[in-house]
Formats: C-alpha cells, structure tokens, sequence
C-alpha cells in the first residue's frame, strides 16, 4: 500500500470513528442550546479539518 493510500485509510478511520462518537454524544445529552448548537457542530468541523490535514500530509 502506498503511503498515500496510508494516509487516506488512517483518515477515514479517524473520522468515522470520531463522527460515530459525536452522534452518539449528540443523541445521548440532555437537551442544550450552546452543545446543540454550537459544541458538536464546531467538534464535527474540527474533525473533518484534521482528516483532511491527514490526506494533505500523505501527498
């Protein structure tokens, strides 16, 4: 396997990973305005920034 293809793998991994914990965080927590609306949406993009540094760096 390429590094590439190595780097892709461990990035998808890590944001399937991260996206099924903040739905089952988003789904378990009573109901909250700021973690609604402002925490998980924001963790959800932090997320998905750092899996696409992950790509960047395997090219």
């Amino acid at each position: 396997m390429s590094q590439s293809n190595k780097h892709l793998v461990m990035s998808l991994s890590y944001l399937s990973l991260s996206w099924a914990l903040l739905f089952w965080l988003h789904f378990s927590t009573e109901p909250n305005i700021f973690a609604h609306l402002v925490a998980i949406p924001s963790l959800f993009m932090f997320t998905g920034y750092s899996a696409y540094q992950i790509i960047k760096k395997g090219t």
